[in-house]
C-alpha cells in the first residue's frame, strides 16, 4: 500500500503553545462541522427546530460528541501516514461501530423500539460520523516520516491467518462473559425486566443463549474495527501492551459509555450512571483482553526494509 506525503503534522514541534493552538482550532473545527451536518439530518429528518432549551442542549451535546471523537481519535490519526481514504476508512470504522452501530444491534435485542427506526438510524448516524472521520483525517494530518511505512494490509498479513481467527473468536467470547458478569453485579437487570422501569425507558431482555450469541458476535466486529489500530500500534513489551490496553479502553468508554449516556436525556439518571458504569467497567476489561490477545509484536527490520524497497520499486515502474 503506497502512501502520499502528509505535511504539517510536525510544522510546529519547536513552538509547542502554537501547535497546541493550532490543534486545538483543528479540533473545535471538527466539531462544529459534525454539529452542523447532524443538525441539518435533524432539520431534513425531524420536526422544525425552535430554539428551546432542549434544542440548545441537543446542540451543546452535538459539539461535545464532535469534540470528544477529535480528541479520542486524535493520536490513531497521527499514526495514519496513508492516504485520505485508507485515512478515513481506519478512523471510521472503530468510531461507527462503537458509537453508533454497535449500541443500534444492542437495541434490536434489549429495547422495544420500531425496528423501521432503527434501521433507518443505522443510515443516518453514520453520516456525521462518516464527515467526523473525514475531518478528522484531513485536519489532524499524520506525524512526518522518513521512509514510507508498511501498509496496514502487509503488517496484518505478519501474523497467520489461523492465530488471527482464534484470537479474534476468544476475545469475543470473553466480551460476552464480561458484559453478563459486570451487569450481574450492579444488578442491572430491573431495567430490563421490572415493568415499572421498561415501560418507561422502552427496554425488554432475551434468553441468556441468545445474549450470549449476540454480545460474542459483537465482540468479533470489536476486534475487527480495532485492526488498523493494531496495525500502528505495535508492540509486545510491557510498555506497549499497557499503552495500547488504556488505547482502547479509553475508545470503547468514551463512545459507547460516556457520550452515549450523555446523549440520552430521556432515560433515568440512575439508569444512565448504572449502564454508563457498567460500560466503562466493560471497556477497561476489553482494552486488556485486546491487548493481550490481538496486540502484534514490533515490525522486524526485515519487513520494513522489503516494503521501502517495494515502494521504490513500483515508483521507479511509473517514472
Amino acid at each position: 500500500m503506497s502512501i502520499q506525503p502528509l505535511e504539517g503534522a510536525n510544522e510546529l514541534s519547536n513552538n509547542r503553545p502554537a501547535a497546541l493552538v493550532q490543534t486545538s482550532a483543528r479540533i473545535l473545527a471538527v466539531a462544529i462541522g459534525y454539529t452542523i451536518i447532524s443538525r441539518l439530518i435533524g432539520l431534513l429528518t425531524g420536526p422544525h427546530p425552535s430554539l428551546s432549551l432542549a434544542y440548545l442542549q441537543a446542540l451543546i451535546i452535538d459539539l461535545i460528541t464532535g469534540a470528544v471523537y477529535a480528541l479520542v481519535l486524535l493520536p490513531l490519526a497521527r499514526r495514519l501516514p496513508y492516504r485520505m481514504g485508507m485515512r478515513t476508512v481506519a478512523l471510521f470504522l472503530p468510531l461507527y461501530w462503537i458509537a453508533v452501530l454497535g449500541n443500534l444491534v444492542e437495541a434490536f435485542f434489549y429495547t422495544t423500539m420500531s425496528r423501521l427506526a432503527l434501521i433507518a438510524a443505522i443510515i443516518i448516524l453514520g453520516i456525521p460520523c462518516l464527515v467526523a472521520s473525514w475531518l478528522i483525517a484531513w485536519l489532524l494530518p499524520a506525524h512526518n516520516q522518513k521512509q514510507p511505512a508498511p501498509g496496514i494490509g502487509q503488517i496484518l498479513r505478519s501474523r497467520p491467518l489461523l492465530s488471527w481467527l482464534w484470537r479474534i473468536v476468544v476475545v469475543g467470547i470473553l466480551y460476552s462473559l464480561f458484559i453478563q458478569i459486570f451487569g450481574s453485579l450492579l444488578a442491572l437487570g430491573k431495567y430490563y425486566t421490572n415493568s415499572a422501569y421498561t415501560s418507561q425507558l422502552h427496554t425488554t431482555t432475551q434468553p441468556t443463549s441468545i445474549t450470549l450469541l449476540e454480545e460474542a458476535i459483537r465482540g468479533v466486529i470489536f476486534a475487527l474495527v480495532l485492526l488498523p489500530l493494531l496495525a500502528v500500534m505495535r508492540g509486545r513489551s510491557w510498555s506497549k501492551l499497557l499503552a495500547l490496553a488504556l488505547y482502547v479502553m479509553l475508545i470503547d468508554a468514551a463512545f459507547e459509555s460516556w457520550l452515549a449516556m450523555l446523549a440520552q436525556t430521556s432515560w433515568t439518571i440512575a439508569f444512565r450512571l448504572g449502564e454508563g458504569a457498567n460500560l466503562t467497567l466493560d471497556a477497561i476489561v476489553r482494552g486488556i483482553i485486546v491487548a493481550l490477545f490481538l496486540a502484534l509484536p514490533a515490525l522486524t527490520d526485515k519487513l520494513e526494509h522489503a516494503d521501502v524497497r517495494q515502494e521504490l520499486s513500483e515508483g521507479q515502474r511509473l517514472q
